[in-house]
């Protein structure tokens, strides 16, 4: 006959507790109360019912016979599952135990009563006992609801006077006259997931926990094996079966949270569920078996002792919660990763349409990413590539494509010369600036600004491109505008866009360009702004990871394209100036340490200076983010200075040349100043260095409307 499992919860957090019934071929019922719940679109049936109301949910249980009651990754239907269990003897906990592990002061009595190792606390009703508690605990404390799930009215305090706040934040959240005070212990949290069944443990798993910092440092993300496992193991295995024994649980997984400081280990807490963000599903792989199942055969009373027996698979992996650092509502959710062995699941729970904002807590989360491998920083550094490939376009949000690659047709010497088409990305005539625009907004927006300082020349695409931005989003935006680059009785197209975009000019000349930002910056603050500088401080140091993080998406993209069209580019050559582009690019190739030739043709600084300011860049990119590259960075840095033609803006008859035969032949306008130059340079390079039957690689940054200058002498030749 077939069985029935009531779970209580219809959230995304259950569903693959549904289908694991249902492959096992178990009959279930949804419990929850009304809702657009996907759980309910799982179940067989479903009744409506507050699963923290004990005697609703025993009644339901009752009236539909069941056979069994689960959940998992959720506290709210806790004490009903205890009451539900010992009134109809179903397996799993007693009422008991499963009141004491819902109400974090009955366990903090419990788990001191019996010697584990936890935070010393008061139970406070008022501000006497919580003024008494304060003198008795050293800060910081942490002030806390008993009776709430997650991290909600849970406050750390590191004043008197927070602590004061944060109990009547505390006290307005509860159901209970009273919440606790504890010492908060500085250290590093970790969590136990394990089974217990007829006062067996069946398995206990340590892992690390991934914490979002914020009021009370909240799990993002587990991964196994533990840290420090050697050294902490049997003192976990100690605490955590006194802690175990302490509440009472029998028949039911077990989710613990931990800190580990100075080689102890302490009990936060412990609960009779499966942990959430991704736990089930780290111990399913990690020992070889659908953890879910393994929670639907307990709950039904089914002796799951020996899917847990030696030899197990021990697989590291780990999860992570993916999040928003913006708000605003998603217009498009961009995922370049592939269907990858070793990824398990990178899946979103939201869509265009939806509105998100920068993560709190748990139900700002927008999907979940999980990740198999041979070790845990095999795991790490995985995790890392594919957050890189995912990107979320919000509304309002300059258009960042996927830009082709084509083989061109002209061949130089039996190499295949490619060009990857940045020139084609749909804002203000296109280019790489366009990728840097968008990356500078959205540090803008993080940085709470609301007015822009950029700097250029006459011929600046990034100017024309932000200046347009900035004009469409009503951003205030003005320009230090360096006159000594350019012959002052010249203009170009990019100066008229820029002018009618209506920036704010400050002209100056290069030795004076600290002051004029500063002065343009006392400006906007007068007017009541919060000016955001693209180059970071007065001296220009300090933001050159923000760009460069798109031109290391980007590598990653050139990635998939190769695979797709099954080659690989020996040479990837492109204009260099700032070498933002240039040091992006060549971030992403030493991360994924491959083998391939990156080539700045220099448009404005000689060979010497790019290479430090590439070196400069690449070191502060690896201190802001905490990474080394594995591969020594100066040898890998290659910028050629040979074809300046004279210098900055400048060219020459050669590169006037080259870019009337590629726009005749493959219909694509170069540009003097930047494209032009450096494909004429690259060209010149292969023919210098002899380099022969190569797949070459042309990045084509744009710079359209500085072809339209050049027009006339295109005609003149």
């Amino acid at each position: 006959m077939m069985k029935t499992l009531m779970i209580l919860g219809a959230s995304y957090t259950q569903v693959p507790l549904y289908e694991a019934a249902r492959s096992l071929g178990i009959r279930t019922i949804a419990a929850s109360i009304p809702g657009n719940y996907p759980g309910f679109d799982c179940a067989d049936e479903s009744v409506f019912v507050n699963i923290a109301d004990p005697e609703a949910v025993t009644d339901a249980v009752r009236e539909k016979n069941v056979d069994g009651v689960a959940t998992c990754g959720l506290d709210l239907g806790m004490r009903a599952i205890g009451a539900a269990c010992e009134a109809q003897r179903l397996p799993g906990p007693t009422r008991e135990a499963a009141e004491k592990a819902s109400n974090k002061y009955e366990m903090k009595k419990a788990l001191t009563a019996a010697g584990v190792q936890t935070a010393r606390f008061y139970c406070i009703h008022n501000e006497e006992e919580l003024e008494a508690a304060m003198d008795r605990l050293p800060f910081p404390v942490i002030v806390k609801a008993v009776d709430l799930m997650g991290s909600r009215g849970i406050f750390r305090s590191n004043t008197r006077e927070e602590a004061r706040e944060n109990f009547h934040r505390s006290m307005e959240a509860t159901g209970k006259d009273y919440c606790l005070i504890e010492e908060f212990i500085e250290g590093e949290l970790f969590g136990v997931e394990a089974m217990i069944q007829n006062g067996k443990l069946l398995f206990m798993l340590p892992n690390n926990t991934e914490a979002f910092v914020s009021a009370t440092p909240t799990p993002v993300g587990h991964s196994v094996p533990l840290r420090e496992l050697d050294a902490l193991g049997r003192q976990i295995e100690e605490q955590t079966e006194l802690a175990v024994q302490a509440i009472g649980l029998d028949n039911c997984p077990l989710n613990c949270d931990f800190i580990k400081k100075d080689g102890k280990v302490y009990v936060i807490e412990l609960t009779g569920r499966s942990g959430a963000t991704g736990l089930s599903e780290m111990t399913g792989i990690y020992y070889g078996l659908n953890y879910y199942e393994m929670i639907v055969r307990l709950s039904l009373g089914e002796d799951v002792s020996s899917y847990f027996a030696e030899p197990l698979p021990r697989t590291p992996n780990l999860t992570h919660t993916l999040m928003s650092v913006r708000k605003g509502i998603v217009r498009n959710i961009i995922n370049d990763n592939g269907l990858d062995e070793d990824l398990i699941d990178l899946s979103f729970n939201i869509e265009p349409g939806d509105e998100v904002r920068p993560y709190t807590n748990g139900r700002d989360r927008i999907g979940q990413v999980i990740i198999k491998g041979g070790s845990l920083e095999q795991c790490e550094k995985r995790l890392e590539g594919i957050l890189r490939n995912i990107h979320l376009e919000l509304e309002g949000d300059l258009p960042l494509i996927r830009t082709p690659i084509q083989l061109l047709e002209s061949r130089e010497d039996d190499n295949q010369i490619y060009m990857k088409r940045e020139d084609l990305l749909p804002f203000s005539f296109g280019g790489n600036k366009v990728r840097f625009a968008q990356a500078f907004l959205e540090d803008m927006e993080r940085k709470q600004c609301d007015a822009m300082l950029i700097y250029g020349g006459y011929h600046s695409n990034l100017c024309r491109i932000l200046a347009a931005a900035c004009a469409g989003r009503g951003i205030p935006c003005s320009m230090i505008h360096n006159v000594d680059d350019v012959d002052p009785g010249e203009i170009s197209c990019n100066m008229h866009l820029i002018r009618s975009s209506g920036v704010r000019e400050y002209r100056c000349r290069k030795g004076e360009i600290a002051p004029v930002v500063q002065a343009a910056l006392n400006d906007f603050r007068q007017e009541g702004y919060n000016p955001y500088y693209i180059y970071g401080n007065i001296y220009g140091q300090g933001n050159v990871t923000v760009p460069m993080e798109a031109y290391l998406a980007v590598y990653q993209e050139i990635l998939q394209q190769e695979a797709e069209l099954g080659c690989h580019f020996d040479y990837i050559f492109l204009a260099s100036s700032t070498n933002t582009t240039q040091s992006g690019l060549l971030a992403g190739h030493l991360l994924v340490g491959d083998a391939r030739k990156i080539v700045g043709i220099s448009v404005t600084r000689s060979s010497e200076r790019a290479v430090a300011v590439i070196n400069e860049n690449l070191q502060e990119y690896q201190d802001k983010r905490g990474i080394t590259f594995h591969d020594s960075t100066e040898s890998e840095i290659l910028v050629e200075d040979k074809y300046l033609a004279g210098g900055y803006s400048r060219w020459n008859r050669e590169i006037i040349e080259v870019i009337r035969s590629v726009y005749r032949t493959e219909g694509i306008g170069l540009d003097p100043t930047y494209t032009g130059k450096a494909f004429w340079g690259m060209l010149e390079y292969l023919k210098e260095q002899k380099i022969t039957g190569k797949r070459i690689l042309f990045l084509h940054t744009g710079g359209t409307p500085l072809f339209f200058d050049i027009l006339p002498v295109l005609n003149d030749l």
